[in-house]
């Protein structure tokens, strides 16, 4: 079975950055309405997805999760896992040496702050969209987008969409 990741249709997106929000209380286990009012008390929400902006298009970007994942192969101490369909970190043993972010195509993997600062590592550790924990069906960005401009998919899909994108932009009044 291929790897299942986020895709996001730019022309859905209103950039609402409601999912950044779901992400990050999913990763918190807390609600919705708590994680909002974390924010507006100024608590910093740590989320494993960052909505872009370009030109007058926005849409999250996430860990593509790809098979041949470099991050996997760039973490020195083998904490990177492609596991169940998905890329894994486990962030409690990781170090915070960015090998991962350094190597990642997509700019997915960041590094964020430790709140608990471990002995023999930096107070940073690597972060990235692990689909709330791989399991199908509980994507937090997935299901709080109002536009439905978010959903799970595979490559097998994505290429059938890249395929169909390339023949409207040949073929515009098809």
């Amino acid at each position: 079975m291929a790897n299942k990741f986020i895709f996001a249709d730019a022309k859905k997106c209103i950039g609402c950055l409601n999912c950044e929000l779901a992400c990050a209380a999913s990763f918190l286990g807390i609600s919705l309405d708590e994680a909002y009012e974390r924010g507006l008390n100024g608590e910093e929400l740590i989320h494993r997805n960052e909505v872009i902006k370009m030109a007058n298009l926005t849409a999250p970007m996430q860990c593509m999760q790809c098979e041949d994942a470099p991050c996997v192969k760039a973490c020195p101490i083998d904490i990177i896992k492609h596991e169940d369909n998905h890329i894994k970190i486990y962030e409690d043993d990781c170090i915070g040496c960015r090998s991962c972010a350094i190597v990642c195509p997509f700019g997915a993997i960041v590094m964020a702050e430790r709140s608990e600062h471990n002995q023999n590592v930096t107070n940073l550790v690597a972060i990235k969209c692990d689909l709330c924990g791989g399991v199908e069906g509980k994507q937090a960005c997935v299901e709080i987008c109002p536009t439905d401009a978010i959903e799970l998919i595979d490559y097998d899909e994505y290429k059938i969409r890249k395929q169909q994108v390339a023949f409207e932009r040949l073929n515009p009044y098809a």
